[in-house]
């Protein structure tokens, strides 16, 4: 495939960024980088047309080679000023645009850019930069280990582009007498132009697949995430249950925790529902961050939730459960008047090579909650400072 050809089709391609990536977001997602990512889409088409143009005429220089390697350079910056948005990072539109413009006057400065050679070896570095910092973007800015595999299709389409462009920059600087021409026929020039045209194919798929997961988390989370903890419901618990229980081994057994707070119902009725709802969510963090538990705490009921551990022993879940009933029992919550502390109740069981299934965990590890409660003496009083220990069972 010649230059001239290469050119049209990266044309076409970016005039199918800006078309596809638009009309995703008119249809309804409203997702504003899905507008910064059309910018540089449409940037991208503005230097092909250019190219294409300079078969036919001769291009001023203004806006041959200054305008057009400004609007190429703005038009890798939006693509990450769409990233960083998402991101819910500023766009920093102001300083991508000032870079733009350092760029179209670096061209005037005299012996700086005036050959083609030259343009390369000072505008290559800026590419390869940006690249750079926007992989890098992504590896400090997402936090979540879930939400990584979303943007594995952008890095890779940056981390390839960066690739090309360094083994071009490479032959620049080994030979600075290659024949290259304003139209881009020589084989590098050729080669960069393929490479830009199968660039912009990945970041349409990248782009729109980013999006697209969004959504389909935020569905997830809408079915499967209790609103008011922010934790897993019951219903993702058979499912997250069923695959930990296959995936375990003898050496790493699952353990299934129910964890129950005491009382709850007597706390609604008395000191109303805003004081309940603040209870769960202090309980739910207290969980979270003294268990360490990714993805594996369940609000099952109102009053209960279900821990699912891997590879525990019997002592360290008795040691678990100690710390989860110190830290509430010993807890003053802003919801519930001084002195008022709040209980839990545990029980939990641990796999065996007799267990056929999660369900059996979890009913004995029910029954083991029932039992501990049946055998505990009546609180007199909800102003007690300490609590006994040992309200907790287990079943081998």
């Amino acid at each position: 495939m010649d230059a001239f050809t290469l050119h049209i089709s990266t044309a076409i391609i970016s005039a199918m960024m800006v078309v596809s990536l638009l009309t995703f977001y008119f249809v309804g997602n409203r997702e504003r980088s899905l507008i910064d990512w059309s910018i540089a889409g449409g940037l991208f088409f503005f230097s092909n047309a250019v190219g294409i143009s300079s078969y036919f005429f001769d291009i001023p220089y203004w806006l041959g080679p200054a305008l057009t390697n400004a609007c190429y350079i703005l038009a890798h910056l939006a693509l990450l000023a769409g990233l960083r948005r998402h991101l819910l990072l500023s766009p920093n539109w102001s300083l991508m645009l000032g870079i733009a413009a350092a760029v179209f006057l670096a061209h005037f400065i005299p012996g700086l850019l005036e050959t083609i050679t030259y343009r390369l070896l000072y505008i290559y570095p800026l590419l390869m930069a940006i690249n750079v910092y926007t992989v890098i973007t992504v590896v400090l800015g997402v936090k979540s280990k879930k939400l990584h595999a979303i943007y594995y299709p952008f890095m890779f389409a940056e981390l390839i582009f960066f690739g090309q462009q360094l083994v071009r920059y490479i032959f620049v600087i080994f030979d600075n007498q290659l024949p290259l021409t304003t139209a881009g026929d020589h084989l590098l020039q050729t080669l960069g132009t393929l490479a830009v045209m199968t660039f912009l194919l990945l970041m349409i798929l990248s782009c729109c697949l980013i999006i697209y997961r969004q959504q389909q988390l935020k569905l997830f989370d809408a079915i499967e995430v209790d609103s008011l903890t922010g934790l897993l419901n019951r219903q993702a618990l058979p499912q997250r249950a069923k695959e930990m229980f296959e995936q375990s081994t003898p050496s790493t057994p699952l353990a299934i925790m129910v964890v129950e707070i005491d009382d709850l119902p007597q706390l609604s009725e008395q000191y109303g529902y805003p004081a309940s709802d603040s209870v769960i969510k202090h309980i739910a963090n207290v969980l979270k961050f003294t268990t360490h538990i990714e993805g594996g705490i369940f609000r099952s009921q109102t009053n209960k939730f279900v821990l699912l551990i891997e590879g525990a022993t019997v002592e360290q879940l008795i040691r678990l459960s100690e710390r989860l009933i110190e830290k509430v029992a010993n807890m003053q919550m802003k919801a519930l008047p001084n002195g008022v502390q709040t209980n839990l109740n545990i029980g939990y069981s641990i796999q065996s090579a007799h267990d056929h299934s999660w369900q059996i965990l979890f009913q004995q590890a029910e029954q083991k909650l029932k039992q501990t409660m049946a055998a505990e003496p009546a609180v007199e009083s909800r102003h007690a400072k300490n609590i006994t220990l040992d309200r907790f069972g287990f079943s081998a």
